[in-house]
């Protein structure tokens, strides 16, 4: 069943610290990519998983690098297989 998690998106240069309401099943994602908001030419940001409050249901991210979409998915794969290599992917 789906919970309601906050996920803060912190760090991200030129723009504010974010907070946004996410359903997941179980724990929150290790890595996040999230369209850069006001921008048409289609860059991304690519946040990864910092801590968990599981009492707040508060997922903390923060910013590691921005680029196109493919540039990014492919970064944050590679980022992910080092950070969680015996994790299976969802």
């Amino acid at each position: 069943m789906p919970t309601q998690w906050v996920h803060q998106l912190r760090d991200c240069p030129d723009a504010e610290d974010v907070e946004a309401l996410a359903e997941e099943e179980g724990r929150p994602r290790q890595i996040l990519a999230r369209q850069r908001p006001g921008d048409d030419g289609g860059l991304i940001d690519g946040y990864v998983l910092q801590r968990i409050d599981a009492q707040s249901h508060t997922a903390v991210y923060t910013w590691v690098l921005a680029g196109d979409p493919g540039q990014m998915t492919e970064y944050l794969l590679d980022l992910l297989a080092k950070v969680c290599p015996v994790e299976r992917a969802r």
